[in-house]
């Protein structure tokens, strides 16, 4: 018995060393995260942790846009969106149902999209009308559409004050649509969500024409001129779902 002793103590200080080098396994802070960690495809809702290690319930859309991981960052419906409260830059900390994420009154923290946007996965942002939660893909298609890589405009959660023109990935608008267009992006900090100026885009930037636009009509967000032709104001109950992801390789 003394032997065993002797020997089951000896293995003991034999591994304490070897117990500084084992490999603790990361939490995500992102959906590409939870992606490459947890070997998932299906779009769902998952874990995050924040930069405080403090976890939260996030969307994660694996499915609509191929060879991306999307984490939701904001859901309004239009009569959301249009309010005072919402009506404000990424650059503005007004965070809605962090803890219970819903399609028509979400917004995380500037905290936790700063957390997102950080991540090495992170390199693009985009923005998308309608997402369906209970559909496989999430989208049928990219009308009423855009996004943007971080490369491109580095400003998301900057208030810029300005109209600052932007090389879009890819931009749809009623079916109107170009891919590497320069398109003019705004929003302040207090009065102004970001979005587009269908107006100023015809005439500034790349000259981006949408047929049939409304004078001084807003898609993507801000919504002061609506057209109800265009997917994300079609109605008060209409989404404008934001997103920041990136490419994934499996």
């Amino acid at each position: 018995m003394a032997m065993y002793s002797v020997s089951t103590c000896l293995t003991i200080l034999f591994l304490l060393p070897l117990a500084r080098f084992a490999v603790i396994p990361p939490k995500p802070t992102t959906c590409a995260a939870v992606r490459s960690l947890n070997k998932v495809s299906n779009n769902g809702y998952y874990s995050l942790y924040d930069s405080t290690n403090k976890p939260y319930l996030a969307f994660c859309d694996f499915q609509s846009d191929p060879g991306f991981s999307w984490t939701l960052i904001e859901s309004l419906s239009l009569n959301y969106a249009r309010s005072s409260t919402f009506r404000k830059s990424f650059a503005t900390s007004v965070p809605s149902n962090e803890c219970t994420p819903n399609w028509s009154n979400y917004r995380l923290s500037r905290a936790r999209m700063t957390a997102i946007k950080n991540a090495a996965s992170s390199t693009h942002f985009r923005a998308t009308c309608n997402f369906n939660a209970d559909s496989v893909k999430g989208l049928q298609d990219r009308r009423d559409y855009l996004r943007v890589s971080f490369c491109a405009y580095d400003y998301l959660l900057t208030a810029r004050s300005s109209w600052t023109c932007a090389v879009v990935d890819y931009i749809n608008v009623r079916g109107t649509s170009c891919s590497k267009c320069s398109i003019p992006l705004y929003s302040h900090s207090s009065v102004h969500h970001l979005f587009i100026d269908l107006g100023n885009a015809k005439s500034s930037c790349g000259r981006f024409d949408v047929p049939n636009a409304v004078s001084s009509e807003d898609v993507f967000g801000d919504y002061r001129n609506v057209n109800n032709q265009f997917s994300c104001t079609a109605s008060s109950l209409s989404t404008t779902n934001w997103w920041i992801g990136g490419i994934f390789v499996d």
